[in-house]
């Protein structure tokens, strides 16, 4: 990706002590190119902004925060700037031990960004229609997930870590296999449902959305769209409606007769059918068939406690122990939905995945509407 025009031309750059933009903020964020391409928004939230021309001032702005120990939470960098220094930096903070767990954000303000960037060592994305919360969110949950990568597999004796291996390849390889087939046979069925959707209303087949998965790896969470086209936007005005509402620091957001969902939404959700774009997902490698809920960013970067934050230590998926032993429970709370979550990721087996699927299908007849 190379730049249609450069932002660094203009810039004029004095002493490093002119580089704090604002004061009194809870996050320190070195931002990467001209003032001028970041947002209001930006500016104005609630960071303590330090400023870098270009990577190679970046560089030096780091050493000297290490120097002091005033490390940054995250650093976000102008996508206009040419891809190959974004890369080198990229490389850069991977390799150094003491900024390695930084999460590394590109910002653009076309609202264009090359997203194959992100598989190269960039973390994230944002464009100048997200919002402060949405950032404050990415960078939380980033930080978590970088912190936990070096410790997300299992605590387990030496003798018995070969066996543990064994299990996730194999894991992985029936995901593989039984997500490719199943894609291949529903085909016909995701034509129909893709068909019924755009009959009914405008907006996109499937749903699309940021979610935290393993270790808080956040990916593109496929479904098909049950709700109007701006459901995401209306979650504000509608969370006086959330039965998790009295629950103090509820992580979860779930609404009975949703008043978003469409006619065409309610059967998808009754039958379960909105869920098998995941199939997707499991192909990929970002859920599995078996494993916890993949959680949309504003709930994931509520679980800040470190025992509840185990349940990011078994990896998102279709189903699993609450689908099979408590979806069907309008009275569910959230302690004890955390905890099954727990519990997952604790005892996560091929053998206990094998109950869970089996447990599945009689779940899903019997189920409530959620």
């Amino acid at each position: 990706m190379r730049p249609t025009a450069t932002f660094l031309d203009s810039i004029k750059h004095d002493s490093e002590e002119d580089l704090v933009l604002t004061e009194n903020s809870n996050y320190r964020i070195l931002l990467i190119g001209c003032k001028d391409c970041f947002t209001i928004k930006l500016l104005a939230g609630d960071f303590k902004l330090t400023y870098a021309a270009n990577v190679h001032e970046a560089r030096k702005i780091i050493q000297n925060s290490l120097t002091k120990q005033l490390l940054f939470d995250a650093i976000i960098c102008d996508a206009a700037i040419e891809e190959k220094s974004i890369l080198h930096f990229a490389r850069y903070l991977s390799a150094t031990e003491a900024i390695c767990k930084l999460p590394f954000i590109l910002f653009s303000n076309t609202n264009k960004v090359n997203a194959e960037l992100c598989t190269k060592g960039i973390d994230d994305f944002i464009t100048s229609e997200t919002s402060l919360e949405n950032i404050i969110d990415k960078i939380e949950i980033l930080k978590k997930y970088k912190s936990l990568q070096s410790t997300i597999h299992y605590t387990v004796l030496t003798d018995e870590k070969s066996s543990i291996r064994a299990q996730d390849v194999l894991k992985r390889l029936i995901d593989i296999v039984f997500s490719a087939i199943a894609l291949i046979i529903l085909l016909p069925l995701f034509i129909v449902v893709a068909i019924f959707i755009k009959l009914e209303s405008k907006g996109p087949v499937f749903y699309k959305s940021l979610r935290a998965g393993r270790g808080y790896k956040v990916f593109t969470f496929y479904k098909f769209r049950t709700m109007v086209a701006n459901a995401d936007g209306m979650v504000k005005d509608l969370k006086h409606l959330n039965e998790y509402k009295d629950y103090k620091g509820s992580y979860f957001f779930k609404i009975k007769d949703d008043p978003r969902v469409t006619r065409v939404g309610q059967v998808l959700r009754k039958t379960s059918l909105d869920e098998l774009p995941q199939l997707i997902n499991v192909l990929i490698g970002d859920m599995s068939l078996v494993g916890n809920r993949p959680l949309p960013l504003y709930e994931a970067s509520s679980i800040t406690v470190d025992k509840s934050a185990k349940r990011f230590l078994a990896p998102a998926g279709i189903t699993g122990l609450w689908q099979v032993k408590g979806r069907s429970n309008a009275n569910l709370s959230v302690d004890e939905r955390i905890s099954m979550d727990i519990d997952y990721a604790e005892k996560q087996s091929l053998l206990f995945d094998m109950k869970i699927l089996i447990k599945t299908p009689k779940e899903l007849i019997l189920k409530n509407n959620v």
